[in-house]
């Protein structure tokens, strides 16, 4: 937790940039409030990343409050010198390799506290357009705006930067955090960050371009540099912007005029059968003549109302159908945007070589003013009603054209059940669809599906029942959180959920020696529900029904959020702040013990310092120097804790 001190200073730089000022003193912030530091260590503390090795081989294991003190001499002496990170790759979907570069904990730690003053002074200036690595965003977030507001959009231009984080020009990126910040030694660290540079093959290389990759800093200067982009598309979207609303429909217009007419004549015959007398039409008799009606004229005025309601409701079935405005309308122009990180794409409201221009003008941009380059195989204009692909989903242009009803429920002013309303579907909305090949990738990739079989798992066979369902549920799950927002989600997803089902009967068969069908009437409860009970441990497995879609909330980030994000002290900045040894219970140095997770102590039994951890199920120990050390060494006795409580 922030003391109020540093969250006043954090707000300060807010207020500062969010007023267009320069900010000024961060540099002094950074060295003046320690517990921005603490903060930091909390936040990295969780990554699965923190106990990786960098060059140095030091990792988040072994922090303490003590460790803090260095680093800040050396920043405040101007003699602190970032570690070059371990250069190592991971594979990408299409067969490549992606550089990943780890720095070491140290350097972690001066790039997430230099992050969180980052994001204190841009944070509230960002565009809303962009949703990557930004507090309250995601990508539901920016899949939701495009689902909301596209509508009506008639291409998609999407784009594709050529290795966007690599070559980010770092005198451009200065130059840009130069715009916002007075601070020459803050800029100078940020500058000595970027070209600390990298060891491949125990060989330095040198950075010239390029955000620290693997670096907690490197999402937020990538969203810094591209927030120019942002700014120059609001313009062309002032720019291009034109009309209030669509020109109605003239079809839609003439048919709600004959519905007006009739309905008019409707009325008139419901007057006279109430009156029980009408007026010959004009040419017919005298105008101002009353005529009683008989026996055989009402009988001809009921069916002639009957026939004219009969028409109405044609006439509405070929309304729903035909849109209310006129959706080629050339005085009706939009451009919309959205980004993520580097992925974007641009929605346009008007003709193909207008989409087309605007491809282009956004091509020279990135190139002379950002010194970026686009693929060309994967920048391009495509029609709405084919499509694109945006983070994982297919947006394209809906085609429906079912007839829905709205309203219904209870008046309760009048006392009467309201009726439904039925409304015609624009037939324009933008729908957000689940790619079939993302399906097929997810059950090759978990080894659930091949194509023709749904294959046991052999990787999952040494663990317990309970436990194997636990991995096909936490998979599933997570692929079906994502997909979430798809209106078709649970459908669709239903036909993975059965491979999902078999492949997971197939691997617990094997492990168990039994049939699919044992385990299947072992294991099921109800109709297609199947529950592993161990002790007092139950575990249902997930299925479609269980789908939530995801509360969508984009917050704005202002003083109200950032008291918020740290007033809070985490559970293990209260620990340490107990300053007791957690195994001897001795009031010394004290540092940090960490472990990946909690499986990976001793299955069988546990030594003592062990089953502390497993009692108060954390990931950490607070433990004092001569405890850790003994620790490490495998010397630490059973017996210290005992003693230490008598």
């Amino acid at each position: 937790m922030l003391s109020q001190r540093s969250i006043k200073k954090i707000a300060g730089l807010h207020k500062c940039s969010e007023n267009n000022h320069r900010v000024r003193n961060v540099f002094q912030i950074m060295l003046s409030c320690e517990d921005l530091w603490m903060q930091a260590y909390a936040k990295l503390q969780k990554n699965k990343g923190a106990l990786t090795k960098g060059v140095d081989g030091s990792t988040v294991d072994g922090f303490s409050e003590e460790a803090i003190k260095p680093i800040l001499h050396e920043l405040r002496t101007g003699s602190y010198r970032f570690t070059p990170a371990k250069r190592v790759y991971i594979p990408k979907k299409n067969g490549k390799k992606r550089p990943l570069g780890i720095p070491n904990f140290k350097d972690k730690l001066v790039q997430e506290v230099s992050r969180m003053l980052l994001e204190a002074i841009y944070e509230g200036t960002f565009s809303n357009y962009s949703h990557g690595f930004r507090p309250s965003r995601s990508c539901h977030t920016a899949l939701k705006q495009v689902e909301t507001n596209w509508n009506g959009t008639s291409w998609f231009v999407e784009f594709d930067i050529k290795g966007y984080f690599d070559n980010i020009n770092h005198e451009k990126l200065i130059g840009i955090l130069e715009e916002r910040i007075d601070d020459r030694r803050f800029i100078k660290l940020i500058k000595n960050m970027m070209s600390a540079g990298y060891m491949e093959d125990w060989k330095y290389n040198c950075t010239y371009s390029g955000t620290p990759q693997g670096g907690v800093i490197s999402p937020i200067l990538a969203n810094i540099y591209l927030d120019k982009l942002d700014q120059f598309i609001h313009g062309k979207i002032e720019e291009f912007t034109r009309g209030k609303e669509r020109c109605k429909n003239p079809d839609h217009k003439n048919l709600q005029k004959k519905i007006y007419t009739i309905s008019k004549h409707i009325n008139r015959r419901k007057v006279y059968l109430d009156q029980g007398w009408y007026k010959p039409k004009f040419g017919q008799g005298d105008p101002t003549k009353k005529i009683p009606l008989d026996a055989q004229k009402r009988e001809e005025f009921e069916a002639d109302i009957r026939k004219d309601l009969e028409g109405i409701k044609e006439i509405r079935s070929k309304l729903h159908l035909i849109p209310s405005v006129q959706h080629d309308d050339p005085n009706f122009k939009r451009l919309r945007y959205v980004r993520y990180a580097d992925d974007f794409v641009l929605g346009v409201t008007g003709s193909k070589q207008e989409a087309t221009e605007y491809l282009e003008e956004i091509k020279k941009f990135l190139k002379d003013k950002l010194k970026l380059e686009v693929s060309e195989e994967k920048t391009n204009v495509r029609n709405a009603r084919e499509g694109t692909k945006f983070l994982g989903y297919n947006i394209l242009k809906s085609s429906n054209k079912r007839i829905t009803r709205r309203g219904g429920g209870f008046d309760t002013k009048r006392g009467v059940k309201r009726r439904k309303v039925p409304a015609r579907t624009t037939g324009v909305s933008i729908r957000l669809e689940i790619p079939d090949e993302n399906i097929i990738e997810f059950s090759k990739k978990y080894g659930i599906y091949d194509g023709l079989f749904s294959w046991r798992r052999p990787e999952l066979l040494q663990h317990t029942q309970i436990e194997i369902l636990q991995a096909y549920n936490a998979e599933f799950r997570g692929f079906c959180t994502y997909y979430s927002l798809a209106p078709n989600a649970r459908v669709k997803l239903n036909k993975l959920r059965r491979l999902v089902e078999r492949s997971w009967l197939r691997t617990v068969a094997d492990k168990l020696k039994l049939t699919e069908s044992q385990v299947a009437k072992r294991y099921k409860r109800g109709t297609g529900v199947y529950v592993v009970k161990e002790g007092n441990t139950e575990v249902e497995q997930f299925r479609c029904k269980h789908i939530k879609v995801p509360k969508v909330n984009s917050e704005s980030y202002n003083v109200d959020k950032i008291q918020k994000m740290y007033r809070f002290r985490t559970n293990l900045e209260e620990r340490i702040n107990k300053g007791t040894c957690e195994y001897c219970g001795s009031r010394d140095f004290l540092e940090v013990h960490h472990i990946r997770a909690l499986k990976d102590l001793d299955k069988g039994k546990k030594k003592k310092w062990q089953n502390v951890m497993a009692a108060k199920n954390r990931k950490t120990l607070v433990l004092c120097n001569r405890c850790h050390d003994d620790l490490h060494r495998g010397t630490l006795p059973d017996y210290r804790y005992q003693s230490s409580a008598g």
